[in-house]
């Protein structure tokens, strides 16, 4: 019976670590726990910038279904939607992604992870107030808020949470972006009249408005592990950006 045990103890012992990623060596690691830092840091007054917009409330004709515009503080002209789904056996679908991005996610892992699509409820009632959009499923006894401002998602059994998305407003949708290309700006012509060394007032870049989220880091556009180099040319967004719950 003992020679089994020793001989995983040896396996175990066997594993070479500098195969695998480290927080500090995986850049989507890195920022996330830097995320969280700056959040405890801000403690009482952080909030999430993410919010919904509730006149794009939108329900579908089976009443099984509603969509609804995010919209960033962060990033004001990148534009972001919410799909929440209530399945036939008592469970709710969530999902958030970017609307008319560089480019669509990667959005095929049912294919391949369910034996086949949920069936969506027929028989759920969604309720919205000013602040918030709730529902019932009789089925299962489960109810689903989803608060507008911030944005923050509740799965509640009996009244009590049991699920909560960006309840410590640590959700960050990673959108595609460009490689920004520095461009050579000529100076400014004299101003006829002003003599020349008066007094002039420099237009300085102004100090990053996403910092205080985002972090000063610049959008990483390579890694580098094990002698590859893995190659980012739409920035920081990780592969597997759009989440499920």
């Amino acid at each position: 019976m003992w020679l089994p045990l020793v001989l995983l103890a040896a396996d175990a012992l066997a594993v070479k670590h500098h195969d695998f990623k480290t927080c500090d060596q995986s850049g989507f690691c890195k920022r996330g726990r830097a995320l969280s830092s700056r959040a405890n840091e801000a403690s009482s007054t952080w909030k999430s910038p993410y919010s919904v917009d509730p006149s794009s409330v939108a329900i579908s004709a089976q009443k099984s279904t509603f969509t609804a515009s995010v919209h960033s503080s962060l990033y004001p002209e990148i534009k972001f939607e919410l799909d929440v789904r209530a399945h036939d056996d008592g469970t709710f679908r969530i999902r958030m992604d970017e609307v008319d991005g560089l480019r669509k996610r990667y959005d095929e892992t049912s294919k391949w992870a369910l034996v086949r699509e949920p069936t969506l409820s027929g028989n759920i009632t969604w309720k919205q107030t000013k602040k918030e959009m709730k529902s019932l499923n009789a089925k299962s006894g489960v109810e689903l808020r989803v608060h507008f401002e911030p944005l923050r998602i509740s799965l509640l059994r009996n009244g009590k949470e049991e699920v909560v998305i960006n309840g410590n407003g640590l959700l960050h949708m990673e959108h595609f972006r460009l490689k920004d290309v520095p461009v050579d700006v000529e100076p400014p012509a004299p101003v006829e009249g002003q003599p020349e060394g008066g007094d002039q007032v420099v237009m300085g870049t102004p100090a990053n408005p996403t910092a205080w989220f985002e972090g000063d880091q610049a959008p990483l556009w390579e890694e580098s592990f094990g002698g590859q180099t893995d190659s980012k040319p739409r920035g920081m967004s990780p592969l597997y950006s759009r989440r499920s719950y």
